[in-house]
Formats: structure tokens, sequence, C-alpha cells
């Protein structure tokens, strides 16, 4: 399959979680910049056109345009995606702790900490689905910690994550618009974004640490190229 086409099925993938995406485009862009190394931005900021929302496309894209070696930096991210140890340090930090991932106001009332994963965060908001927002508010309302499930490559740099912002309220296939919600290529809702209010922690490959913490140890850079003018 050529690199293009790869991802174009990449860019609509409405099946495939963040990590998995992030991965399929992490191969398929080094392929490109090895054929076509002028092509490599272009499909950058394409592919995050169609998913901008989601946090490892922009970490992947980053990494591999401010990399010396393109393939390289392609099979590191696509390993430290796949080989996410966020999961089993969520595990045992939570060290007998009641959690809901899922629920409503009863189960955020009997619980210790209320887990909401995200697509994307950065300093000021994070990306969470729809269908965790009634979540995320009773924690809220109820004072409940929460703890955001933030794995590889959700975390980005400020301006990054300014740029996630802006470009998710302008779908590709519409006018620019301010909306509630964010848009993937098809116009469906792909997520939401979200203050960090309530949100007492951040689990990611890293373990269980403080926003502050988790924001600092951001291991993603912020090209020029994806921080302009789209």
């Amino acid at each position: 399959m050529h690199p293009i086409e790869r991802l174009r099925y990449v860019a609509r993938a409405g099946w495939a979680g963040p990590a998995e995406l992030g991965a399929e485009a992490a191969y398929a862009l080094a392929e490109l910049a090895e054929t076509e190394p002028a092509a490599l931005l272009p499909a950058c900021r394409r592919l995050l056109q169609h998913n901008p929302t989601c946090g490892p496309l922009w970490w992947v894209a980053a990494r591999l345009l401010a990399a010396g070696d393109a393939l390289a930096e392609a099979t590191r991210c696509a390993d430290a995606l796949e080989d996410d140890p966020t999961d089993e340090l969520l595990e045992e930090a939570l060290d007998g702790r009641r959690a809901v991932r899922h629920g409503g106001v009863a189960e955020v009332a009997a619980a210790d900490v209320v887990l909401v994963g995200v697509d994307a965060f950065g300093p000021g908001g994070m990306v969470v689905d729809g269908d965790d927002l009634g979540l995320l508010e009773a924690a809220r309302a109820l004072e409940v910690d929460v703890w955001v499930v933030a794995g590889v490559g959700r975390v980005l740099p400020a301006r990054l994550w300014q740029a996630l912002t802006e470009l998710a309220r302008c779908p590709p296939s519409g006018p620019r618009a301010v909306v509630p919600a964010f848009f993937d290529g098809g116009g469906a809702v792909a997520g939401t974004v979200v203050g960090l209010g309530g949100v007492a922690a951040a689990c990611g490959p890293a373990g269980v640490v403080s926003v502050a913490q988790a924001l600092a140890a951001c291991d993603c850079p912020d090209p020029p190229e994806l921080v302009g003018r789209w």
C-alpha cells in the first residue's frame, strides 16, 4: 500500500482508539518521509485536520517533524504507544480504592476516585468522550477526586494544545465556528474539551502524579510547522 493510501486509511479509521491511530500513523508517515520527504509536513497537517482531537497524532507528527531520522523515531513512537504501561501503573496506584469509570450520581457517590480517560491533555484543558461528561459533572458536584488517565502521547505542550483547540473548532468540511464539541472529518462528535476543575491527579507512563507534574513531564516538541496558521 502506498504511504498516502495508508494515511487516508488512518485518517478515516473511526474504529480505532488514539493509541492505535498514533502507531499506525507513525509508520505511514515515516514511510512517506523516506520516499517523499517534502510530503511529510502536508501529510501531518492533513491527518490532523481529520483527527484534531487525537493527542497521539499530534505527538507523533511533532516528534517526526523534529527528528533527524523519521523512521527510527516512528519506531520509538509506535513502540511506546503499543507498550504503554499506564493501565498497569494505574491499577497499582489505586491500591484498593473504589474507582468508577462509568455511571451516574449513585456510582460516583460511592467511589473514592473517578477515572476519566482523555484523548489529549494540555495546560488548561482535556479532551474527553462525550459519554463521560455526566460522570465528570457528578464528580465535581460531589467533590470526588478525578484522576485523568492520560497515556503515552496524550500530554501536549502549551502551543500544540492551543493549535489543537483552534483547529478542532474549524471542521475541515465546514466554515470556522466556535462550537461546544469537536468534530472529526466526517462531522461526527469526536470529543469535547473541558477544564481541569476537580482533577486531582493524572496517570500516565510515569505513574500517578499531580497535574503540574504531568504537564511538566511532557515529552512532545512543538515544531513551528504545527503551531502556525492553518
